[in-house]
C-alpha cells in the first residue's frame, strides 16, 4: 500500500512534455517524448534529462554526447503520443516529423515544435533504470510563443 502511494504522490509533480532529439557518432538521428527535465544552473547554463537505460536512445546519447529539447505546446498532444514508440528515419524526417539538424551539436530540431535547446553532454549520473545527463545549453530558438504542453493539460502520464 504504500508503494502505491508513493507513486500516486510522485505523480503530482508537474512536468512539461518535449521531443528530446538525439544523434550518435554514426550519424543515427531520433525522437522520443520525455519530461523528467529541469533546469539546474543560470551560469553555466545547464539542464538534466532523465532517459531510460533500456531505450535504443539512450545508446545515441551515450555515443553522441549531445542532445536537443523541442519544446511541445498545448495542441501537441497526438505529436507527444507519437514520438513514444518507435519511429522510422526516412528522407529527412523521424517518423514523418521533418526536423534540421542543430548548427551547433547536430541534434534534430523538429520542425513541429515552438523552441529549441541544443545541449552537450558535460555529465552523468546513474539512478535505476535512468540515466540523468547534466547538459550545457549551447544554443537555442525560439520560433513562435506558447505554452508548453504538460502533464496537467493531458492524461500522459510518466512517473510514480
Amino acid at each position: 500500500m504504500e508503494d502505491q502511494i508513493r507513486s500516486e504522490v510522485l505523480k503530482t509533480i508537474p512536468y512539461g512534455f518535449y521531443i528530446t532529439g538525439v544523434i550518435g557518432t554514426d550519424g543515427e538521428a531520433n525522437g522520443f517524448t520525455t519530461c523528467w527535465v529541469s533546469q539546474v544552473s543560470f551560469e553555466p547554463q545547464q539542464v538534466i534529462l532523465a532517459v531510460n537505460k533500456a531505450q535504443h536512445t539512450h545508446e545515441l546519447i551515450e555515443s553522441g554526447g549531445v542532445f536537443s529539447l523541442n519544446f511541445l505546446d498545448t495542441s501537441q498532444e497526438e505529436l507527444a503520443r507519437k514520438f513514444t514508440q518507435t519511429l522510422e528515419h526516412e528522407n529527412g524526417t523521424i517518423g514523418g516529423s521533418p526536423y534540421t539538424p542543430g548548427e551547433a551539436t547536430g541534434a534534430p530540431l523538429f520542425d513541429e515544435t515552438f523552441a529549441h535547446l541544443e545541449c552537450r553532454v558535460v555529465g552523468s549520473m546513474e539512478a535505476g533504470d535512468h540515466t540523468v545527463y547534466l547538459g550545457e545549453v549551447i544554443a537555442a530558438n525560439l520560433e513562435r510563443p506558447a505554452d508548453i504542453l504538460t502533464d496537467l493539460d493531458t492524461p500522459m502520464e510518466y512517473g510514480g
